[in-house]
């Protein structure tokens, strides 16, 4: 099969919801904030904090169930509601769909008063990550309320940059993900934008992540530009360590997102 034909079978997903193993029907809604799906974790939170997660895939597939295990305990610990958007996919939907339909939601949430100033977080993992970064850039710009937090792992921030031991496949998804937007624009490259203007960043990468490049330069331009910034490295761990690990590390890069979230959101823990 094509590298081509497999990444426009992944594109085909369609929203799903956290298993009745990960968290209970009760408290899993689904809603269309601005004409976008969004589901929500223990909605009836929102009122005191909410965690607003992107998902990584390489902008051409969906959520998996580990994304759902992460952001149901990342929440729960937190004590805190927590949405994941739904935005379209490439090849169908290059960019700037993702960007836009991210940008729909926050206003169509912030409208319901599902998001209250100083009360949020945006998190992204992977391309989520790097979308969660454009996201708030065009945030910081006047769009709308920022987050308290921008929460990243592993962020893919740098599209056309070359890696040692990347995968055509990645290569593949930027390619379709950009469309005919050259891949240094800031806006799908957002490394290169501004990063002077963000709220404080947390951002999580494994020192065996094929994307640890784009953390690292990430962290430095953080530094450089005055931004408040907790950098974790995760030794001996790979790609999105806290969302796709297992063990004890996995367990540790949690718990810097679940305390970085709380300080911020001034939430209690709970079990």
């Amino acid at each position: 099969m094509s590298i081509v034909r497999t990444l426009r079978i992944l594109a085909s997903q369609r929203p799903s919801a956290p298993s009745r193993s990960v968290a209970a029907p009760t408290r899993v809604t689904r809603a269309r904030p601005g004409r976008v799906p969004v589901t929500w974790i223990d909605q009836d939170l929102a009122a005191t904090g909410t965690i607003v997660h992107l998902h990584g895939g390489a902008y051409v597939s969906g959520e998996q169930k580990a994304h759902w295990s992460w952001l149901e305990e990342v929440g729960r610990r937190a004590g805190a509601a927590t949405a994941m958007i739904h935005y379209r996919l490439a090849p169908k939907h290059p960019f700037p769909t993702a960007v836009e339909d991210v940008l729909a939601a926050l206003d169509g949430m912030g409208e319901a008063s599902l998001l209250r100033p100083g009360r949020w977080v945006l998190s992204g993992d992977s391309a989520g990550g790097g979308l969660a970064l454009a996201v708030a850039q065009s945030l910081a710009q006047g769009h709308a309320d920022s987050p308290a937090l921008l929460m990243l792992e592993s962020p893919w921030t740098d599209l056309p940059a070359r890696r040692d031991g990347e995968d055509e496949l990645r290569r593949a998804a930027a390619r379709l993900y950009a469309g005919g937007v050259p891949s240094q624009d800031p806006r799908l490259s957002p490394i290169h934008g501004d990063l002077a203007t963000l709220p404080p960043v947390h951002l999580v990468a494994g020192v065996e992540d094929e994307l640890l490049s784009d953390s690292r330069r990430l962290h430095a331009g953080l530094l450089e530009a005055g931004t408040d910034v907790e950098y974790v490295e995760i030794p001996g761990q790979g790609h999105t360590v806290a969302v796709t690990g297992e063990g004890p590390d996995a367990q540790a890069a949690r718990r810097t997102q679940i305390e970085a979230a709380r300080r911020v959101l001034t939430l209690r823990a709970n079990a």
